[in-house]
C-alpha cells in the first residue's frame, strides 16, 4: 500500500511543470533565505504565416498562435489587436527593462530538491509532497492573451497525457494581477488521480522574461498560509 501511494505521488511532480499554457518556461528558486531566479531567453527561428490565424476566434487564436510558426512582427501585431479588442493588458506590448530573475522567501523547512533544480520540498519529501518549482522562460507576449478557459484545457491535456487518464482540472480562482509593474497571473486550482488530490497555487508574470512560481501541495498538508506569504515576497530584479 505505502508503496503505491509513494509511488502515485512521485508521478506528480512532473506535473508541476506541465501547468501552464501559452510558453514554454524553464527554472530556478532558495529558505527563510531569497530565492533566485535566472535563465537566458533562448532564440528561435520562426517561418513565414499565413491568414488563417485571423478567422479563428479571439480564445482560439493564442493557441493557434503557440502551434504555428509565426515571425515575431506578425504575432506582436496580432497580440495587440486581440489585446484590444477584448480590453485587456496592453502593456506587454511596451518595451522593457532587462530583468535578472525573480525572487522570493521560502517558507521555513524547504530545501532545494538533490535531483531537480529549481523544485523545492520538505524534509519529509517523498511523504509530505509539498513542493515549490520556479521556472524562467523567454518572453512570449502572446502569454497575456491566455484565458481560464485556455488555462483549463491546456492543462488538462497535460495532465492527460503525464496520467495516461482523464483528469478533471478545478479552477477556484483567475486573476490577472501586476507584480512590480508587470502583468501576472495568479491561478488557484485543484485536480484529483485516484485519492490523492493536488492543489496549486500559480503565480505568471510577464515581463521581458516569462517567469511563474507554482506551490503545490496534497490533501495530507495544507501549506496554503504558508505559501500565500511566500508569493506576497514574489520580487523581479
Amino acid at each position: 500500500m505505502k508503496r503505491r501511494l509513494y509511488g502515485i505521488r512521485d508521478r506528480h511532480f512532473p506535473a508541476l511543470c506541465l501547468m501552464i499554457c501559452l510558453a514554454a518556461l524553464v527554472t530556478g528558486c532558495g529558505g527563510k533565505e531569497a530565492v533566485h531566479t535566472s535563465a537566458e531567453a533562448q532564440e528561435t527561428q520562426n517561418g513565414d504565416t499565413t491568414r488563417q490565424v485571423e478567422l479563428l476566434k479571439p480564445e482560439q487564436t493564442s493557441a493557434a498562435m503557440a502551434q504555428m510558426e509565426i515571425d515575431e512582427e506578425t504575432r506582436k501585431e496580432l497580440t495587440a489587436q486581440l489585446l484590444e479588442e477584448n480590453e485587456l493588458d496592453t502593456s506587454v506590448l511596451e518595451s522593457r527593462r532587462r530583468t535578472k530573475g525573480c525572487t522570493f522567501e521560502l517558507p521555513e523547512g524547504f530545501e532545494e530538491a538533490e535531483d531537480r533544480k529549481g523544485m523545492y520540498v520538505t524534509g519529509r519529501y517523498p511523504i509530505d509532497a509539498s513542493t515549490i518549482y520556479s521556472v524562467t522562460g523567454e518572453q512570449d507576449i502572446s502569454l497575456q492573451l491566455m484565458t481560464e478557459e485556455t488555462f483549463k484545457e491546456q492543462t488538462q491535456e497535460n495532465l492527460r497525457e503525464l496520467y495516461g487518464e482523464e483528469v478533471t482540472l478545478n479552477i477556484d480562482s483567475f486573476e490577472s494581477i501586476r507584480i512590480d509593474g508587470y502583468p501576472a497571473f495568479r491561478i488557484l486550482c485543484h485536480y484529483q488521480v485516484e485519492d490523492i488530490q493536488i492543489t496549486q497555487l500559480q503565480y505568471v508574470i510577464n515581463a521581458d522574461k516569462s517567469y511563474m512560481v507554482i506551490y503545490s501541495q496534497t490533501s495530507d498538508y495544507d501549506r496554503m498560509e504558508e505559501y500565500e506569504a511566500s508569493a506576497a515576497t514574489i520580487k523581479i530584479e
